[in-house]
């Protein structure tokens, strides 16, 4: 879950911070490997990115409607 989790908060854009690229946030998890996460699960999280891009694009949230009064 940590791997997820990671990969979601780096590529998401959030009001304090903007998003990683997808390469970058890769390589933050491939460093992390060993340390910070399973080594083992890293290259199967990797295996199966072509699949969790594609959950991700399906689900993205939408940007939020402004209420616009006319002038």
């Amino acid at each position: 879950m940590a791997i997820a989790d990671v990969f979601d908060a780096l590529t998401t854009e959030r009001p304090y911070k903007k998003a990683w690229s997808v390469d970058d946030a890769l390589a933050n998890l491939q460093e992390g490997a060993g340390r910070h996460f399973d080594p083992v699960l890293v290259p199967l999280f990797l295996s199966v990115l072509p699949d969790i891009l594609a959950i991700r694009e399906r689900w993205k949230e939408q940007p939020a409607l402004t209420s616009q009064t006319p002038a």
